[in-house]
């Protein structure tokens, strides 16, 4: 039993420990109070050299006199690290003064790359973000080391390293030096598919972006390996496929392997097509009042018994969408709804218009164009800040980023605006070069001939385009300058003016010596985006000299100024390779405005391609061209007609057939008419990446009718077969044409070989 005196005892102690402990907690909080309250009387600046200390009191955001906590010094330290000065900060306090401590980071001194062979230091340099004279920070440093990575990536060297080195030098410097080690180039070996049935691989290889090595490669690059290829390619993939008919298609799986041996990577895709679909009915549904449907119906694209177009019903979205904002419904919204029926193969299609939300643009913002001015992309769009938010609009401002060709890529996103009506457009591009440097060769009666142009399609920034080109053969120099505004004077509508000078020496076929020297001003106007009107002006100086021989073409000058007009209609997939669609351009120039000659000159070219066996990539072409030359109160001059050969008319040559006079001299004709039916396809055993195709055709046609007193004047219908090569070279489009005169008049002059350079519009 405790006694009392222990008792006694026990509770003293108790009150003791419990008097210490009441004291030590009043201390403690005392403390905290005084920390959480702690003023400091001035700021005080250690360890800097370069960076005043006025600047590093402005982050920290504790000023004398006032009070500050844990949380304040907190976010002082986050503050100074922040602006990358520095490489460790540390707060303290020291009696009454707050001192900050800082270790700066190193100056640097120089940048330097060494091993880079394949792609320029100049290049490298804007990559990095570490330069001299700045800051040095080894975030920065990593961060610059997978930049140069990603980019030797993307020009086909997976296999490059970069190793950066730091040299510390006196005085806080440093030098960067990244090592690179390039490596082979990472090409494309084999590209294969699985589960392709309507479309051989061969085919499927010629639509997608990712080509395979071929003899060429070490040329045009073309079997670069990027991984962003491969998004591409799937996107090309489906696309065909919708355009086609295949609804259902969809790419199962990509799969891509690197092969160490050969260097190069093996790509599969494997693929599902579905069946292919035809539409069975095509209709319009409105919920919004007033829209009559019966209006719209001219604009649609897809008809019944069509095979499914995906890319037709996307167009025909945006002409709707266009046609009904005309009409006031801004913002109506048209979503197409395809009802499948699986047993026949058939899609009911219909265009639901419904009325949308009521959003506004609130700002578009421009990110990636360092070179292409902000209202360059900005007006492709038919709506700005203020209007109406129509996705399909979005859509289609996107697609005509794309065309321009400007950029490698282009994304559009949204964001909510300020307020719940209000959206944020932000458009995202990738540059790339625009300007083309190409030597072509041609051949003709008069021999070969070579031509150097130079094109920038963006034109400091601008979206313009200026070309200028340099001619020479053995009778002939040809020189020109051309420039197009597409958007005149803040219109959609182009503008531009043309400058040239050909130079003719006498040759057999002209023996007389010829300079014409001229220019124009044209404006387009487009109507659709099929449809196009363009006027024009044209001002000409022929002179003619050593025409002693030659009654037909006088000596003298003589000027010739015109006024014109063009309608071209295009539905053309693709101008520098067609594979089908329709060309049609109607032309006429009234000469006599002003000037030594009067005339009414009217031409027709029309063209048409068709897949006839898309899987086997042959493709047919029929054309036909005419031209009519009137004069005006005075006979033609023979400089004014129309002068034909192989360049129409394969199987014969320059100026070979048409009117002569008594010497024999080609003197043009007053009219002409040709026809051409061709069937292209590839070389076989070939791969499609080398670019050679080969060709049948038949031409037919005749040159007639002439002003000029003692010419023939024999329209004796030209015809002519052949077969052709055709090579899709790094310096543009050559042909090698060889024909055979089948029908034709004594006079004509013919030829069974012909080499041609250059675009075919």
């Amino acid at each position: 039993m405790i006694s009392f005196k222990n008792f006694v005892r026990s509770v003293a102690l108790t009150v003791m420990f419990a008097m210490i402990a009441a004291t030590g907690i009043a201390g403690l909080a005392s403390f905290s109070t005084q920390a959480e309250a702690a003023v400091a009387s001035s700021i005080v600046v250690r360890g800097n050299a370069r960076v005043e200390a006025s600047t590093i009191r402005n982050y920290v955001t504790i000023k004398p006199g006032k009070s500050y906590s844990a949380a304040d010094i907190d976010a002082s330290v986050k503050a100074l690290y922040d602006t990358g000065l520095f490489a460790d900060v540390t707060i303290r306090q020291a009696g009454g003064a707050l001192v900050v401590s800082v270790v700066e980071n190193p100056v640097v001194n120089s940048v330097i790359f060494k091993g880079n062979k394949k792609i320029k230091s100049e290049v490298l340099v804007q990559l990095v973000s570490t330069k001299p004279r700045g800051v040095f920070t080894d975030a920065r440093l990593q961060t610059d080391t997978q930049r140069i990575q990603d980019y030797y990536g993307h020009s086909g060297r997976d296999l490059a390293t970069v190793e950066p080195q730091v040299t510390k030098l006196p005085d806080n410097r440093v030098d960067v030096v990244f090592v690179i080690h390039e490596g082979k180039r990472t090409g494309v070996g084999t590209i294969s598919f699985v589960g392709n049935h309507a479309y051989s691989a061969q085919k499927l290889k010629s639509v997608i972006v990712s080509k395979q090595h071929n003899l060429l490669s070490w040329l045009n690059r073309k079997d670069v390996f990027d991984e962003a290829k491969l998004a591409a390619d799937q996107e090309a993939l489906r696309q065909y496929y919708m355009a086609h008919g295949y609804a259902d298609f969809r790419v199962v799986d990509e799969q891509h392997t690197f092969n160490e041996a050969t260097g190069r990577y093996h790509i599969t895709y494997t693929i599902e097509e579905g069946p292919r679909y035809r539409f069975s009915t095509v209709s319009i549904d409105s919920s919004i009042p007033n829209v009559n449907t019966a209006s719209l119906r001219p604009v649609l694209r897809t008809r019944p018994g069509n095979v499914f177009d995906a890319t037709a019903v996307e167009k025909t979205i945006e002409d709707l969408t266009v046609q009904l904002a005309r009409q006031g419904f801004t913002f109506a919204q048209v979503r197409p709804r395809g009802d499948r029926n699986y047993e026949n193969h058939t899609i009911a299609l219909t265009y639901l218009i419904d009325e949308g939300p009521r959003v506004y643009i609130e700002r578009i913002n421009i990110y990636g164009n360092t070179k292409t001015r902000d209202y360059v992309i900005r007006r492709e769009f038919d709506a700005s800040e203020g209007d109406p938010y129509n996705r399909v609009l979005i859509d289609r401002a996107q697609r005509r980023l794309r065309n321009l060709d400007y950029f490698k890529s282009v994304n559009i996103t949204t964001e909510p605006g300020s307020a719940p009506d209000r959206v944020i457009i932000n458009v995202q591009v990738e540059e790339q070069s625009t300007g083309e440097f190409s030597i072509g060769v041609g051949y003709s009666s008069t021999g070969f001939i070579a031509e150097l142009s130079m094109n920038e399609r963006n034109f400091l920034g601008r979206g313009q385009q200026l070309s200028a080109s340099v001619g020479y053969g053995q009778d002939q120099q040809t020189y020109s300058l051309s420039f197009t505004d597409p958007w005149f004077l803040g219109y959609r509508m182009s503008a531009g003016f043309d400058i040239y000078q050909n130079v003719y020496s006498s040759w057999s076929s002209r023996p007389f010596d010829q300079t014409t020297t001229g220019g124009g001003l044209r404006l387009g106007l487009p109507i659709t985006d099929d449809l196009t009107i363009e006027a024009n002006y044209k001002l000409s100086l022929d002179d003619v000299s050593n025409s002693t021989d030659t009654p037909s073409f006088p000596d003298g000058k003589t000027w010739t100024s015109s006024l014109g007009y063009a309608i071209r209609y295009s539905t053309i997939d693709n101008l520098n390779d067609p594979r089908s669609g329709v060309y049609g351009k109607f032309a006429q120039d009234f000469a006599g405005v002003g000037g030594d000659t009067k005339f009414i000159r009217s031409t027709i070219d029309a063209r048409y391609y068709k897949e006839l066996y898309a899987d086997a990539d042959i493709v047919g072409l029929l054309k036909f061209s005419a031209g009519n030359i009137t004069g005006i109160g005075q006979d033609v001059r023979a400089l004014d007609n129309f002068f034909k050969g192989g360049e129409t008319i394969r199987g014969f040559a320059t100026y070979g057939i048409g009117p002569r006079d008594a010497q024999g001299i080609a003197v043009g004709g007053k009219n002409f008419y040709a026809a051409t039916a061709e069937i292209q396809f590839p070389m076989p055993a070939l791969p499609p990446d080398f670019g050679l195709r080969g060709a049948v055709f038949a031409d037919a046609g005749s040159l007639f009718d002439t002003d000029i007193a003692g010419a023939t004047n024999d329209n004796t219908l030209r015809s002519s077969v052949g077969a052709s090569i055709l090579w899709s070279s790094p310096i543009g489009l050559l042909r090698a044409d060889f024909a055979q005169a089948i029908t034709k008049a004594k006079s004509d002059n013919t030829e069974f070989f012909r080499f041609s350079a250059g675009k075919q519009f």
